[in-house]
């Protein structure tokens, strides 16, 4: 299983040598570390790990988080995400972990891996709530204003994942909004409400933010501004807890319970992020403040989804979807 790791990219690049360590445990992984060569062989100099399994693949400069994706992958060809999708694109590896700018990420394995047929955009999703581990939420940050056609397109995507990562036959579909009945949310969502209801998918209606926890729904389908509030807000609610909890309870009987909440929480760290629906290729997107482990899940995550046959499987599943929506 071959793997890249956009190693400029995160808030700590040097996670991304550790993990891409880490992960060497599952003995059927090799690396490919993708960044300036000088940088990651001083930093490699500081471990043990057997150099057979990871390569040095020389790149550019990193797209820094402040700047524009689109502009900057096409102002910087040779930056260290656009190497990682060019190795995806070439056969050469199975996949990659960025945790990078993740508008970049999504710009690149776009426009390098391209998009499935029919599809004017890609997404990124999966499961936010550890307690409702079947319930993908879809976008969770890449598109911040879509149209309903559009979102219907990420309600399809969503059917197909949850077909198969999780082996549901026909899994439901909710809106996430304001109210449950169907003329609440904003103009965006009640035309979604009329689109969908016209459409073949099991259409639940809308729902609201406690059916996400209560898993009431197989695929929660959200414009990308709301669901990257949603992701963080849950993030942000479990690590406080944690904390509370932490402190006002001293009994190391229940500190083993105690430590499931921010992993129940951060559901995309255990995961070492969530791959881009939509794309020619695994591109797994990772947290900017990755750890090592989540860098390594991230790298078992391309690994997961290669034994799947993610990407044919993805495009034969989302075919006949989006073919019986359109009857």
């Amino acid at each position: 299983m071959k793997v890249a790791i956009d190693a400029m990219g995160g808030d700590f690049p040097v996670n991304n040598i550790e993990g891409a360590i880490k992960s060497l445990d599952d003995p059927e992984v090799e690396i490919f570390l993708v960044g300036e060569p000088k940088k990651l062989s001083q930093n490699l100099e500081k471990y043990s790990y057997d150099k057979d399994r990871i390569q040095i693949i020389p790149s550019g400069e990193a797209i820094r988080m402040d700047e524009q994706p689109a502009i900057a992958i096409k102002r910087k060809p040779d930056c260290s995400i656009n190497v990682c999708s060019g190795l995806v694109k070439k056969g050469l590896v199975d996949g990659y972990v960025s945790a990078g700018n993740s508008g970049a990420t999504f710009a690149s394995s776009a426009g390098i891996l391209g998009m499935f047929e029919g599809l004017s955009k890609p997404c990124i999703g999966g499961a936010v709530f550890g307690f409702a581990p079947k319930t993908l939420v879809l976008d969770l940050g890449l598109n911040v204003e879509s149209t309903p056609e559009q979102m219907l397109d990420f309600a399809a995507l969503g059917i197909s994942q949850a077909k198969i990562l999780y082996d549901i036959e026909n899994p439901s579909v909710g809106l996430l909004s304001n109210g449950s009945e169907s003329n609440k949310g904003n103009k965006l969502v009640k035309e979604c409400f009329k689109l969908f209801e016209k459409s073949s998918i099991k259409f639940q209606g809308n729902i609201e933010g406690h059916d996400i926890a209560l898993g009431n729904v197989n695929v929660v389908v959200c414009d990308g501004f709301t669901g990257n509030i949603l992701l963080k807000t849950i993030e942000g609610v479990g690590d406080v807890i944690h904390e509370f909890l932490i402190k006002e309870i001293n009994d190391d009987k229940y500190l083993d319970i105690i430590n499931t909440i921010p992993i129940k929480t951060n559901i995309m760290r255990e995961f070492g992020g969530g791959p881009v629906f939509g794309v020619n290729g695994i591109a797994i997107v990772a947290h900017g403040s990755s750890s090592p482990t989540a860098i390594s899940n991230g790298i078992s995550t391309v690994s997961w989804l290669t034994k799947k046959d993610y990407i044919n499987q993805s495009i034969k599943e989302l075919s006949q979807i989006r073919g019986s929506i359109n009857e």
